[in-house]
């Protein structure tokens, strides 16, 4: 269960961190409604693939490895959540925001 739900919360951020590294278009609005610059929206993907990959990496060897990724993708989510409520973005973002950080906490806290 916890190797499942470790590469379905890898391939989201894999997902939604290439969308900021390669500059899609929808991607870009957000940056701009959220008045980002360019680089930070860039460093928020790279640190979602790096996090995917450590939950990737945690999965099948070091499980701190693991616990560190999950742990900066939860503290990505806060801060996304926050970003959301401040610039008065739709709830359903802030929603999905929420649910990604509370998968991330039970990640957490399941037996590895």
């Amino acid at each position: 269960m916890t190797t499942a739900l470790s590469l379905v919360l890898a391939v989201l951020f894999v997902a939604t961190g290439a969308g900021k590294l390669v500059g899609a278009r929808k991607s870009i609005e957000v940056r701009d409604h959220f008045r980002m610059s360019a680089t930070l929206w860039r460093t928020i993907g790279a640190l979602e693939w790096a996090g995917a990959a450590g939950l990737v990496i945690g999965s099948f060897t070091w499980e701190w490895v693991a616990h560190a990724a999950t742990v900066g993708l939860g503290l990505l989510m806060v801060g996304a959540t926050i970003t959301r409520l401040r610039y008065d973005s739709k709830q359903t973002g802030v929603v999905l925001d929420l649910v990604l950080l509370g998968l991330l906490i039970t990640l957490l806290f399941l037996d590895r």
